[in-house]
């Protein structure tokens, strides 16, 4: 497997904080998602500034729509846009061989662990406390507060994917995604892939609206294809330690998924059965 994911998984991290909001620790629901980075400066310029966008090539959007609110679908969610060639409909993958699955189960859940180990150690040599984590420790953009836990939940995030990038190409090169990002209909709940030049274009286009309600799970599993899904992974990095596995979040009033779990969401577009990993608790399902 190439370096870069063609699921673009660099870009995410920033795009993320734009889009949808998620949890990173406990106490911080509600929050802007901003997980993996890694060095992608074509990407990561293109996204902070439009004009950088390198010219895509073999994509085709449908125009603009003229000024005025997007037409409403039957739920009262906004339909989106655009028309798409690249988008892929999630097709069912074959099931994973048993031995296989339990090896990747095993290198994310050592992921997962060692993460926690190399942020925990870098900044305390312990576990936070409850006073720790919830202290603000800055702003996002839009003047919100960031706190430790999600602070902490985002370095943690950085070393957990870098660290599953490596095992996954030795257990199934050519055969996962790092964050690929898809595209839900809110009324079917069925989904589709969208290609980082996809997401680039929507962006340079000024139409990040149209992302709104998209899906990024932290580790899809495929038979070569983002959008023949095989298993489904999204890493939890409660900012205590805890003995339990963490909850999936659940959708915010905003969101076109209000009201329903991550997990739902993921198994209605993705199928199967979406799994959590944890430091020190490793795979649920």
């Amino acid at each position: 497997m190439k370096r870069r994911d063609p699921s673009g998984w660099a870009v995410w991290r920033v795009l993320s904080a734009v889009l949808f909001v998620t949890a990173c620790g406990t106490a911080s629901y509600g929050v802007p998602r901003q997980y993996a980075q890694v060095p992608d400066s074509v990407s990561n310029a293109c996204l902070k500034n439009p004009a950088n966008c390198p010219p895509v090539t073999g994509l085709r959007l449908v125009p603009r729509p003229p000024p005025g609110p997007p037409l409403p679908s039957a739920t009262g969610v906004p339909l989106l846009a655009t028309s798409v060639v690249g988008a892929a409909v999630i097709q069912a993958g074959h099931s994973l061989d048993a031995e296989l699955q339990a090896r990747i189960d095993e290198a994310l859940a050592e992921c997962a662990d060692e993460a926690r180990s190399q942020v925990m150690f870098k900044h305390f040599q312990r576990s936070p406390t409850h006073e720790e984590c919830e202290e603000v420790v800055g702003t996002d953009s839009k003047g919100q507060p960031i706190t430790r836990a999600m602070k902490l939940g985002v370095e943690q995030h950085d070393v957990a994917l870098l660290c599953a990038e490596k095992k996954l190409s030795e257990l199934k090169p050519g055969g996962f995604s790092i964050q690929p990002r898809y595209r839900v209909d809110p009324e079917t709940g069925k989904a589709e892939y969208l290609p980082r030049e996809v997401v680039e274009t929507l962006l340079r286009q000024g139409r990040s609206a149209e992302l709104r309600g998209t899906i990024e799970p932290d580790i899809v599993i495929h038979e070569g294809e983002p959008h023949r899904v095989q298993d489904v992974y999204d890493y939890k990095f409660p900012c205590v330690n805890s003995s339990k596995p963490s909850p999936w979040r659940k959708y915010p009033e905003t969101s076109p998924h209000s009201g329903k779990f991550q997990g739902e969401v993921y198994k209605a577009a993705l199928g199967g059965k979406p799994a959590r990993v944890q430091p020190h608790l490793g795979v649920h399902r």
